[in-house]
């Protein structure tokens, strides 16, 4: 049998956004929605506000993450099928933010995200910093007819009132979040804290609140897929799909390098996935990658492949629960049989 590589694989025939970016995955580049036709909608939100430590290198990471987005195609194998027939998705680029002002840029996403919704589609945003987390949701939950789960993967708990009195900043994003008339607290869950970087009033405010907190030590002891549908079943316990948000420096920098606040430790790129996989089984409402800052990632992308992947999983995942297909991917070892080679009983 002869497979002959389809256009989407080679680079060089792939339509650019700009410059020498292309659409994320190939996918059909549909700046203006007024007459668009999509189930999923990926958007690139280059802000980076105030630095709390390598600052500015978020910017760059919607332009990265599309490049590497090449590596994919729709047909995934541990899913076994082609998620691009079974769900439409389109790039609609980046929002034209506005430099050092978070309210104006924060403005212009949520009216983008306003206008993927009308489409009855799902946003899928490529950030910036975590700041840019607050305004996508609140763009959701002021859609929504219901209260509004959401699901974190975090190093930190960003519960700041404000940094350097700023109260929009990637330190706030879920103090924000919390204070949305169509957020309930309760259906706030964090997974992956860890470390030195959080500070300590953080602690007793997430306790106050209601937020559900699964730290990475317990997901050492109990297992990501474990506590991952247990997070689900927090956030959206009527069956509502969440909005999930994947802070990259949750991941432990040897696996994820390039951000803005690294640390030892956390979840591996196999556990990342597995998460996302699993906290998507319901559907998104919304779906977000944030914090990915290529200027310090290794020679080889590293960072933005890992994010590329998991807005593949995200897709994945909606096209799976539009085919009837729900984790899927867990069935693929069903076929597969074990022995014991060379091995005596």
């Amino acid at each position: 049998m002869t497979t002959h590589i389809s256009p989407e694989h080679s680079p060089a025939s792939v339509p650019r956004i700009f410059g020498d970016v292309p659409p994320f995955m190939a996918l059909p580049y549909v700046p203006d929605l007024e007459h668009a036709n999509a189930d999923a909608v990926v958007i690139g939100m280059p802000f980076d506000g105030i630095a709390t430590y390598r600052g500015g290198a978020t910017r760059r990471a919607s332009q990265e993450i599309r490049k590497y987005s090449l590596l994919f195609g729709g047909y995934h194998f541990d899913w076994d099928f082609d998620a691009l027939a079974s769900l439409r998705v389109i790039d609609s680029g980046d929002i034209d933010i506005v430099p050092g002002n978070a309210r104006a840029s924060y403005e212009r996403l949520e009216a983008k995200i306003a206008a993927i919704l009308g489409l009855g589609a799902v946003p899928l945003m490529i950030g910036g910093d975590h700041g840019v987390t607050f305004p996508a949701v609140r763009a959701v939950a002021s859609a929504a007819n219901l209260p509004v789960g959401v699901i974190v993967f975090d190093t930190h708990l960003d519960l700041a009132e404000s940094f350097r009195n700023d109260h929009l900043t990637r330190a706030s994003p879920l103090k924000r979040i919390c204070e949305l008339p169509n957020v309930d607290p309760r259906r706030v869950v964090v997974i992956g804290p860890k470390g030195a970087r959080n500070l300590a009033e953080w602690t007793p405010l997430y306790k106050e609140l209601g937020i559900t907190v699964f730290s990475d030590l317990q997901v050492q002891q109990h297992g990501i897929a474990a506590l991952a549908r247990v997070a689900l079943e927090i956030a959206a316990p009527d069956g509502q799909p969440p909005y999930v948000s994947v802070d990259i420096d949750s991941v432990d920098p040897a696996f994820a390098p390039a951000t803005n606040s690294p640390e030892p430790g956390g979840l591996t790129s196999r556990e990342i996935i597995i998460g996302v996989r699993t906290v998507a089984e319901r559907g998104l409402l919304g779906f977000d990658v944030v914090e990915v800052a290529p200027e310090w990632d290794s020679p080889s992308g590293t960072t933005s492949i890992l994010a590329a992947k998991l807005f593949v999983e995200a897709i994945c995942s909606l096209a799976a629960l539009r085919a009837q297909r729900t984790a899927s991917w867990r069935a693929s070892t069903d076929c597969v049989q074990l022995t014991k080679v060379g091995m005596n009983d």
